[in-house]
């Protein structure tokens, strides 16, 4: 579409172009895809170095308190487990009140989950669960690829469209297929273990009445007592770097992203009354953080880069 906009001289026109193009070609689509996987490989790299700067604090602690035994006792006690998640419709209505849905009363919504469930690759649907919350809009995702099971509030379910529901089930899919149920329990088990081991750590070095020990000390000291904050701090970065892997994720599952921006939105409004704040409105905002959840208009504006 043209549009000519009248410049004020004779015979003088500004002229305005807009073109709308159907399909990418070949290069666009490749570095779209060059795109995604730089995004996917820093998401990468940024978990697993919040994870091994926790371990690092970890064993840093557990070596004042103890030594090398120290730092090995401190490390073993904050080791990845199994996924123990007990997923049941008992467990699940005593933890949330949620009932168990099932295919024949929505069967729309388990169409759309398989579909998601199939490009993403897992062997097992997830149970959909209705937490009975019409005036709340949330969606929560537990359990790994094994066993997991997918919650949507009510007033999510009437509040949404179909394609921002699918939008909203492919970044809990995206969870799912991530493991992240399991990186984030790691990351407690190890925010916990800091915790303990650096009070641990300060007890002991109190009991050193020495004035001239505790004098020495006091590096070992500060750096105790501003452990936890260093391991809660981490612990949150890592939380928001999986929610904007699982936005990418959901990207590539569904291949919307105007629905999963749409429904962005609509959670932001929900929760906050008011609309996406400009990313520039959080770029020295100390606050941020303190969010397990990257700001809506951060994630808005990282999927718009990996789809143009």
């Amino acid at each position: 579409m043209e549009i000519y906009w009248p410049s004020g001289e004779a015979g003088v026109y500004l002229r305005c172009r807009i073109e709308l193009k159907s399909e990418l070609n070949s290069k666009d689509r490749d570095l779209l895809r060059r795109r995604r996987l730089a995004h996917q490989t820093a998401n990468y790299q940024s978990s697993a170095l919040a994870i091994l700067a926790m371990m690092l604090l970890l064993a840093v602690c557990g070596w004042i308190v103890g030594g090398t035994e120290g730092m090995r006792r401190a490390l073993q006690g904050a080791a990845p487990r199994p996924d123990g998640t007990v997923i049941s419709r008992e467990s699940m209505y005593r933890w949330f009140g949620a009932r168990l849905l099932s295919h024949a009363q929505v069967p729309e919504l388990f169409a759309i989950l398989t579909k998601i469930c199939g490009r993403a690759g897992l062997a097992r649907v997830p149970e959909l669960y209705c937490l009975p919350a019409p005036s709340d809009m949330n969606a929560y995702a537990l359990g790994g690829p094994e066993r997991s099971a997918i919650v949507l509030t009510e007033g999510l379910l009437r509040g949404m469209t179909r394609e921002e529901i699918a939008g909203i089930l492919a970044h809990e899919v995206a969870h799912i297929r991530n493991n992240d149920t399991w990186t984030m329990s790691w990351a407690t088990a190890l925010r916990r273990a800091i915790d303990w081991t650096s009070l641990a750590g300060l007890a002991l070095l109190r009991t050193r009445h020495n004035h001239g020990a505790m004098r020495a000390s006091q590096p070992l000291a500060t750096l105790l007592s501003a452990a936890p904050t260093l391991g809660q701090l981490l612990g949150l970065a890592l939380s928001r770097v999986r929610e904007l892997d699982a936005d990418a994720t959901a990207l590539e599952l569904t291949g919307d992203s105007r629905a999963l921006i749409a429904a962005l939105d609509k959670l932001e409004r929900h929760h906050t009354g008011s609309v996406p704040m400009a990313v520039s409105a959080f770029g020295h905002d100390p606050m941020r953080l303190l969010r397990s959840h990257p700001a809506t208009s951060e994630r808005v504006g990282t999927l718009l880069n990996l789809t143009f």
